[in-house]
């Protein structure tokens, strides 16, 4: 059986396993929340307000603030729309689960299509036009940065969604196919 789209290569160069660790995380978190309902994905677990569908919006934002904004210093819609509207993405307010999927999925996608064009032998050297103390980061950085944000909710997820339904495993089935694969 061939690794699905989203398995990391086993041995490539640095552009090739950054994008693989990214979107083998982007695969399994989205794994961890996928075909629940509006109550399961705002249910939170003991005294944490994390909640599945908060932790969707959240990663929104944050692929739309690293890839729409920092590296593409285009108009970050998704995280414009919960700032403008002085919403907390962790807080779940959608009508139904196919919203807080679909806010997901469009952001990831947007993120992807963004990438695309980060595969220039140099790109990830480039420096974003952002500071952050003084200092212009790298797109390296940026990619490492989100690559630890995933990490850490992934982990989340893992353990919310373990309290919500009992499903439990590292990755997802290799036939598991994310919507941003088929968009």
């Amino acid at each position: 059986m061939n690794a699905p789209q989203w398995e990391p290569p086993i041995a490539a160069g640095e552009h090739e396993h950054l994008w693989g660790m990214l979107e083998r995380l982007r695969a399994t978190f989205r794994y961890k929340c996928d075909g629940l309902s509006i109550s399961e994905l705002s249910y939170r677990h003991g005294p944490s307000r994390l909640s599945l569908g908060g932790l969707l919006q959240h990663l929104a934002c944050v692929e739309d603030e690293k890839f729409t904004w920092l590296i593409a210093r285009s108009k970050p819609e998704t995280l414009l729309e919960f700032r403008d509207s002085q919403r907390d993405p962790f807080d779940v307010d959608a009508a139904d689960s196919r919203q807080v999927y679909e806010l997901y999925d469009r952001a990831v996608a947007q993120s992807r299509r963004i990438q695309q064009g980060l595969e220039a032998p140099d790109a990830l050297e480039q420096l974003i036009a952002e500071e952050f103390d003084g200092q212009r980061p790298s797109v390296r950085r940026i990619i490492c940065d989100l690559i630890e944000e995933y990490g850490r909710h992934t982990g989340h997820a893992d353990l919310i969604r373990e309290a919500v339904d009992g499903r439990v495993g590292e990755d997802p089935p290799w036939d598991y196919a994310p919507a941003w694969f088929t968009t």
